[in-house]
């Protein structure tokens, strides 16, 4: 199982210190470590030997659990595994594959809204992706804007800015 934090901090309640360390640098964080380790106590029920966790994303009323993998490991038999960790963190959980397409993995996040279009803006102070979205998508997105444009800027390492046409 690919996830962020080493198999003895995943079976145990304290964390190594180079766990500790990628915490406290903030390459992890502490819902990274609480998803990797309830996986872990998963991963023999649900067969999840083959599954990847690349990151977690809390949204406040939603967490955003990324993989590099096949989603459906996560999402599991009659959505089984993604209802467990809901349950176990206590929001709603959405799962998203996280894969070299941003199109994809953007379309994956917001889901059921549907795109229009993405465009990578070149500034001197930084790149800026510009996602688009019809009018009418703006109830169909799962978050609020403001937290969208979080989590997509922590995702994507640049300015993100939401615009409706």
């Amino acid at each position: 199982m690919n996830v962020q934090i080493c198999e003895l901090c995943m079976k145990s309640n304290v964390l190594c210190s180079g766990c500790d360390d990628k915490l406290k640098k903030g390459k992890i964080s502490e819902m990274d470590v609480k998803i990797s380790r309830l996986l872990y106590k998963l991963k023999d029920k649900y067969n999840l030997q083959n599954a990847g966790f690349t990151k977690a994303i809390d949204l406040g009323r939603v967490v955003l659990v990324l993989t590099n993998k096949d989603v459906g490991l996560l999402i599991g038999r009659e959505g089984k595994v993604v209802a467990e960790i809901s349950q176990a963190v206590g929001k709603k959980v959405r799962i998203a594959e996280m894969s070299g397409d941003i199109k994809k993995t953007i379309a994956d996040i917001v889901a059921p809204a549907k795109i229009l279009g993405i465009n990578k803006i070149y500034r001197k102070e930084g790149n800026l992706y510009k996602v688009r979205f019809s009018r009418r998508e703006i109830k169909q997105l799962p978050v609020d804007i403001n937290t969208l444009e979080k989590a997509l800027k922590s995702l994507l390492g640049s300015e993100v800015m939401i615009v409706f046409e």
